[in-house]
């Protein structure tokens, strides 16, 4: 039986157990509402629906998206496709002799231009940690979002997004031991009404007319 889609028994029955799962990410996550989780086929698709749904329709020329030169591909390609197509500058903070960066290195980054700061919790490759709850600090200060990876850091890190105050935080299904091809995107619910939506079809409308 499909989620969403009958009447029946076991139509409801998986519904129920669908969103339920929904619930499992929110207590996960420390988001404060379960409508916060949207689920997604990983992180890559996570970055993206936040990029087309969020960035896209107030990305201008000359706005910058701060970045960290350890970022996996995921959180790095999407970004490029601001610059290519809407004339965004990528800053890039590199770490430093040890592997680290610090919060206040990529604050230095932040300009009254930062539209978005893309970063990792943890990296995939050096295992280096960010304090992403006092990058989101001086990010908002300067009026700036925040999408944090959490691919890694919420494997092997307590992760609370209402603490962290991130406006975006995404996990990979597989990295955590659950299905291939599954994952999730916290969206902070004040962000919402920001959204346009993505995808368009069946189940995200009240009415269609002709």
């Amino acid at each position: 039986a499909n989620v969403h889609r009958g009447l029946h028994h076991l139509s409801n029955l998986a519904t129920e157990n669908y969103e339920a799962a929904r619930g499992v990410v929110q207590k996960f996550l420390g988001a404060e509402h379960e409508d916060e989780i949207i689920f997604t086929r990983g992180s890559t698709e996570s970055i993206n629906l936040a990029m087309y749904s969020w960035l896209e329709p107030r990305i201008k020329e000359g706005d910058e998206i701060v970045l960290t030169t350890m970022e996996h591909h995921a959180n790095i390609v999407p970004w490029h496709f601001m610059r290519e197509r809407f004339g965004a500058k990528l800053i890039w903070v590199d770490p430093d002799v040890n592997g680290d960066i610090s919060a206040e290195a990529i604050g230095a980054a932040i300009t009254d231009r930062t539209v978005l700061v893309a970063v990792t919790h943890m990296s995939n490759v050096l295992g280096s940690v960010v304090d992403v709850k006092r990058v989101t600090e001086l990010a908002h200060a300067a009026g700036a979002a925040v999408m944090v990876d959490g691919s890694q850091g919420a494997v092997h890190l307590p992760v609370d997004v209402a603490d962290i105050g991130c406006d975006f935080y995404c996990i990979t299904g597989h990295k955590l031991y659950g299905p291939s091809g599954s994952g999730a995107l916290y969206a902070k619910r004040s962000r919402h009404d920001e959204m346009r939506p993505w995808h368009g079809g069946g189940d995200m409308i009240r009415h269609v007319r002709k």
